[in-house]
């Protein structure tokens, strides 16, 4: 009986201690590891500064090729405002991309403060799901509450170190909106933890530069036309004051002691998708540390590559030119290099014994290749649906065995040519006679099917209507019912002239004008 009652005393005593100390992370209870590959979820429980205990929770995806013997990387991935650990995984697909690469990737929760009272001052932004966010200080309903996030994250990666073997070089912060915000502070107070940072639209908010940090690689993707937090700094619906993106690239290039002048590549706009990304590569840092920034012009606060999760009246356009993921992995310490593989309409690419991170939103795949991993032969395979025709590869296929073959290779040896590969299969419907006695439109309209007008639409058809699903549906359509309105036309002058000269002639004229957009 005495030593029951002892052990009470002592955990009473413990217990107090423990509630005395304002603000502290006092993980009491945590959940178990699982080593099992596939998406699990974690919990640990953190006493705010008001005494209040939460269960802090967060998903986490194992990789298939886990087993405990070698070092993978940890990848953690906030959400943003009023959003979840698990629809930043269904936004950024981590997961999907961590069971090809072989990291871990963790997808945390904020706090949801829905209903709490606080006798401090606050302010909640005016968006929906406000009572949800990461503590970044100021007049937050968190830091009020007396959130510890930034202990949260440090305790989240204790956990992972403790139960997983985890390379401590290869430990990444990347965030959307609210969580890119995060993904700086965590630069800041947690400094030498994060090899990198990739925020995602999300400029530095003001007063993050006042601690000292020290050189870490930072990867910023952003829209010019974000709506929520603005492109060129200070304000914006989430009530965050921030710095613009210039400011923010030249602050850390500032850290990183980087003073070259940064290498571009732009994805052009096009008929489909008139944003324009413009990637900035800016190199030469502190140990091998880089700036990157993917300035999306036109682009509104989404995720590159990732769903409209929204309209775009709310939340502006999303980019289909690149794989946001992707490209946040790939520049992610250490080097690599990528071949992403795209498709025009009509039909599939298959890649046989290589796994591949789909695009969401562009039907590419995307895989990536270390330095020091020599030449790698990868198999295309290139299937045209029913009623189309394999054209050619196109892109950067110098190293493609054959480009008029729909079975064929490519060689990627980044130790040889230190560069990414982008190529596309291109398919075509299948050439077919009109039916007996009948003719296209167009053609009956001149009364030949060599006017030159002709080349122009059928360049246009192949380029554009033929790269996208309503246009392909339309040639399908068209193909249907004009042989009898073809056939109608050629028989009466009167109503040839009237198709040509009113219809097809300012058809062809538009298409010619425009040519300088859809022919790029």
């Amino acid at each position: 009986m005495a030593l029951k009652r002892y052990c009470t005393i002592a955990l009473v005593a413990i217990m107090v201690m423990a509630l005395s100390v304002e603000g502290a992370i006092v993980v009491a209870q945590e959940s178990s590891p699982e080593y099992t590959s596939g998406l699990h979820t974690g919990w640990m429980m953190e006493l705010g500064g008001d005494n209040i205990s939460y269960n802090r929770t967060f998903e986490y995806y194992v990789p298939s090729s886990y087993t405990g013997s070698e070092a993978v990387p940890l990848l953690f991935s906030f959400h943003g405002l009023g959003s979840s650990g698990d629809e930043q995984r269904d936004l950024t697909r981590f997961d999907q991309l961590a069971e090809q690469e072989g990291f871990i990737a963790v997808f945390p929760d904020a706090t949801d403060l829905t209903g709490y009272e606080c006798a401090g001052n606050f302010t909640l932004p005016p968006l929906g799901g406000a009572e949800i966010q990461w503590n970044l200080g100021g007049e937050s309903l968190q830091y009020c509450a007396g959130i510890d996030d930034v202990g949260f994250v440090s305790d989240m990666v204790s956990w992972f170190e403790t139960n997983y073997e985890i390379d401590a070089s290869q430990i990444y912060s990347t965030g959307m909106s609210d969580g890119a915000l995060f993904s700086y502070l965590l630069a800041f107070n947690l400094t030498g933890t994060f090899a990198a940072i990739a925020p995602v639209c999300g400029p530095m908010p003001w007063g993050f530069d006042t601690p000292a940090t020290s050189p870490i690689t930072v990867i910023l993707e952003m829209g010019t036309a974000d709506p929520i937090l603005s492109y060129y700094g200070y304000g914006g619906l989430g009530g965050n004051v921030t710095y613009s993106v210039d400011e923010t690239i030249a602050y850390w290039c500032g850290v990183d002691g980087i003073s070259a002048a940064p290498v571009e590549t732009v994805w052009g706009s096009t008929l489909t998708d008139l944003t324009e990304v413009h990637r900035y590569v800016y190199s030469g840092g502190t140990d091998g540390t880089q700036v990157i920034l993917f300035k999306v012009d036109g682009g509104g606060h989404t995720w590159p590559g990732g769903p409209q999760y929204a309209s775009e009246m709310a939340i502006g356009k999303v980019t289909t030119h690149i794989d946001g993921s992707a490209q946040v992995w790939r520049y992610l310490p250490p080097q690599k290099y990528y071949l992403t593989i795209r498709k025009s309409l009509g039909g599939s690419v298959a890649t046989p014994g290589h796994s591949t991170f789909a695009n969401i939103m562009s039907d590419g795949a995307t895989m990536f290749f270390y330095p020091g991993s020599g030449a790698t032969v990868v198999d295309l395979v290139a299937t045209p649906k029913t009623g189309y025709e394999f054209v050619n590869w196109t892109g950067d296929v110098s190293t493609i065995a054959d480009v008029n073959a729909a079975e064929t290779t490519i060689t990627v040896n980044p130790d040889v040519t230190p560069q990414d590969y982008e190529i596309k299969a291109n398919f075509q419907l299948e050439s077919t006679e009109p039916p007996a006695g009948g003719c296209f439109i167009a053609t009956a309209a001149y009364g030949t099917s060599t006017a030159e007008q002709m080349d122009v639409l059928r360049e246009f058809r192949d380029v554009v209507l033929l790269n996208s699903t309503v246009g392909a549906r339309l040639v399908d359509l068209y193909y249907q019912i004009s042989p009898p309105i073809a056939e109608f036309i050629s028989e009466h002058g009167v109503v040839r002239t009237l198709v040509r000269e009113l219809l097809i002639d300012p058809i062809v004229w538009l298409v010619e004008a425009t040519g300088s957009i859809w022919q790029n």
